[in-house]
Parts: structure tokens; sequence; C-alpha cells
């Protein structure tokens, strides 16, 4: 059966030497794998192109019951991108999200919510013309909320040790070694509380904006199963470095 789709792609892998894998979060049904055709031709209905990390297309594609990957037959762009391709501060943020996304996007099923949020949120990336070196660090917090891992930062206060495992404040010393210290901690919690209509506010050096990647990181792999070390997080160090 052909049924239409829309959504965002996180990753390609090659499967043989005329097909790769596609794994798009898709608005119909979370997140899916696909088959896709190795095509550079102008012609082709499926342009192999169109499938960088998070670019949105509009696509059929044929789904059949008891099978895991379902064949993609047309594919078009459904948002156009107008810098965040091109620029390379831009691209390289825009890899580290889709990897990001890749591991921490793992159940499947519809989730109307969390597809708006990413598609208003790489829209706003793709239209800012500065002050985005830290949409990353903002989009990770904010992601947290629809994996429903966001950590309690109402009852913080001054003096508090934050404990990373627990996810939230606490006043005696952690008996582990995942948790901030009560200075680090005030800094870290303002963070989590930026949104990104307050994301101008941040003031961050690239010591501190290295150090919160860090902090955000450890939360995934404390809170989501097999989460691994991203290796284009690397990346994004060198570039700000």
């Amino acid at each position: 059966m052909v049924e239409k789709f829309e959504g965002i792609v996180l990753r390609t892998l090659k499967y043989n030497d005329s097909l790769m894998i596609a794994d798009i979060y898709t608005a119909q049904q979370g997140r899916m794998s696909f088959l896709v055709p190795v095509s550079h031709s102008k012609r082709s209905k499926v342009r192999s192109v169109l499938f960088q990390p998070l670019s949105m297309l509009s696509f059929t594609a044929t789904v059949k019951s008891g099978r895991n990957l379902s064949r993609i037959g047309e594919a078009q762009p459904f948002a156009m991108y107008s810098s965040m391709q091109n620029d390379v501060v831009k691209s390289s943020i825009a890899l580290f999200l889709a990897e990001l996304l890749t591991f921490a996007l793992r159940e499947s099923g519809r989730d109307e919510s969390l597809y708006t949020f990413l598609d208003r949120s790489f829209t706003l990336f793709d239209n800012l013309e500065h002050g985005y070196a830290d949409f990353h660090l903002v989009f990770m917090v904010q992601l947290l909320r629809f994996l429903g891992i966001y950590p309690n930062v109402e009852e913080f206060a001054s003096g508090c040790y934050f404990d990373l495992a627990q996810g939230c404040a606490v006043r005696e010393h952690p008996l582990h070694p995942n948790f901030l210290l009560p200075d680090d901690a005030v800094a870290f919690v303002e963070l989590l509380r930026t949104g990104y209509d307050s994301m101008h506010t941040l003031v961050l050096n690239r010591k501190l904006r290295g150090e919160y990647l860090v902090t955000l990181s450890q939360y995934y792999r404390l809170h989501i199963p097999e989460f691994p070390e991203l290796k284009s997080a690397a990346v994004l160090r060198e570039l700000f470095d």
C-alpha cells in the first residue's frame, strides 16, 4: 500500500550499491526506516541528495505489513532551508542535532507535539542570522521535555548541588560522581530555564559552552539507555575553539 508521509531526515546508511537506508522522523508514525534508491539524476523521482541530515521531505512509500523497511517511491522537499546547509557553523550544529535525535528518538509511534517542536525549531534555526552559537544547547534542554526526562528545577536554591542522576537539586553532597557543585549548579539551572525566546540573554564563552555540552550529554546518557558518546560533539568543540 502506497502511503504519503512528511518527515525530518535523521541519518542515512549504505544498504548496498543501489540502495541506502534512511531513518526519518515522520509526522504520521514517528520514527521509521525506509529504503531509498541511490540516484543523482535530476529526472529521478527520488534524488538521494535530498536526504541530508534534518532535511524536511514530503514523500510516498510502499508500506507492507510485517516489513520493517518500506521503499520510498517519490520524494521532494517539504520545506527548503536557506542557510542551514550552506553555513559551516550551522551545518556542523545540524549534524550534531541529527546525531542527537538519532539516538534520542528510538521509540516509534506518532507524537504530533514533538514533530511540531522539531519543525519549528529547525525553521527558527535556519532563519537566525546571528546569535545561534548556543542554539544546540537550548535545543537539547527543550527536547528533554518531550522525552519525559526534563529535570526538576522548581526547588533549586542557592547552595544546592545538582544531582544529574536524579535530575533534581539536593542539599547533601551526592554519593556518586554524577553531580554539579553549587556554584556550577546555579549557572546550569539558568541554562535549563532558557528557551528560544530568551536564548539571546546567554553570555557563554568557549569554555562554558564546552562544559555545558559535556554536562547535557552526560545527562542524556544517564537517562536514555544505551545513549552513546556523540561523535559530532568533538567537531562542535573544535569549531567553537
